[in-house]
Parts: C-alpha cells; structure tokens; sequence
C-alpha cells in the first residue's frame, strides 16, 4: 500500500508561488523543490512540466465567490455600501492576484486555459452590468455604466500596482515618495469622489 505523500500539492504550489514572484519564470526547479523540502523529481512527477507548476502557482484563473455573486447581484437603494463592499472584495483580490497576472502575462508564450480574462477585464464589465441594474432601478442616475466601472476597476488596479512599484524599488528615492493611503480609506475616498456624480437625483 502506496504511503500517503508527506507534503500536499499546495504546499509546493505556496513555494512555488513565492520564488516564481521573487525571481521570475527563470527560477529553477530545483530552488522550488528546496524550498518545499521536496526532490525536483517529485515536481515533474506531480505537476508534469515547469510551465504547469507556474500556471497553477501563480492561480490566476479562479473565479472568487464574490464575483460570481456579482454576475447576478440585484442592486438596492443602499448601493452606496453595495459598491463600498464590492470595492472591498475587489481592492483584496488584486493585491494579491495581480502580481500572480503580471507574472504569466511577462512569460507570454505560456497558453492560458479558456476561459481566462484578466480579472480587471472581467470585473469591468460585471461591475458595468451591476451598475446598469442600479441605473434602470433609479439608485443612480442616468450615466454612462461602463466609464464608472472603468474607473473603479482602473483606480483600483493603479492604487495596488503604484503600491507594488513603490514597495520593490532597489533603492530609496529621496525626490519621490508615493503618498500611501490605507486601503480602506483609498476604497472611501474613491466611493466619495465617484458618489458626486452618480448619486441619484432628487
């Protein structure tokens, strides 16, 4: 009878994870297999080839829960805190995702399973249907959807990428200092500013 495996797949996936986004698609197999106290024999032996192991480390393709509640979310009158929340889910997700997306995306040659847009793409226009729901019910006015959803997808991809920049520079930069903004208030703010322009009208 067949011992059960000493360490699970997504425990060499986490350590995949991590020297793939320090070091790129380029790291060896052998720096993973030595990062999760494994043989680089187990790796292939699981994961078949390297490019397999990168496209399930880095996990770009799942769907969160959120988002496939978003797909079908009715709007109410409190979507002020509807978009809050959404904001939220969505400002969590890429913090963590987006690195992961950046990283495949600099591979190139690398087939992304269908169905795969990049999450910036898919939650604009589930954003833009929500919106257009919201607009119809009366709990905005009349506006163009998916130029908001833009800019929140867009404000929220810029917010998380400037904040990677900022956070991988080799060496200080005294001229340049990006002003960090706690995630929840940039979330606020960005519902504040938008607010003044969709809210409905009396």
């Amino acid at each position: 009878m067949a011992r059960p495996p000493k360490i699970t797949n997504e425990e060499i996936l986490t350590a995949a994870r991590q020297v793939f986004l320090e070091e790129g698609f380029g790291a060896s197999t052998l720096a993973i297999a030595e990062k999760a106290g494994i043989s680089e024999a187990s790796i292939f032996k699981r994961f078949g080839t390297k490019e397999g192991l990168f496209i399930e480390a880095m996990g770009v393709f799942e769907t969160p829960q959120w988002v496939k509640k978003l797909s079908n979310q009715q709007p109410t009158a409190d979507i002020k805190s509807e978009l809050t929340e959404i904001c939220k889910q969505m400002l969590a997700l890429y913090q963590v995702i987006l690195p992961r997306v950046f990283m495949v995306m600099s591979r190139g040659n690398i087939p992304i399973p269908p169905p795969a847009p990049p999450p910036p793409i898919r939650d604009s226009q589930l954003l833009g249907a929500f919106l257009e729901r919201a607009i119809a019910k009366g709990y905005l006015r009349s506006c163009d959807a998916m130029t908001i959803a833009y800019m929140i997808t867009g404000s929220i991809t810029n917010y998380v990428v400037i904040g990677n920049i900022a956070s991988k520079m080799p060496f200080p930069v005294s001229f340049f200092q990006p002003k960090q903004i706690e995630p929840s208030i940039f979330i606020h703010n960005l519902i504040e500013t938008l607010w003044f322009g969709i809210a409905p009208e009396d």
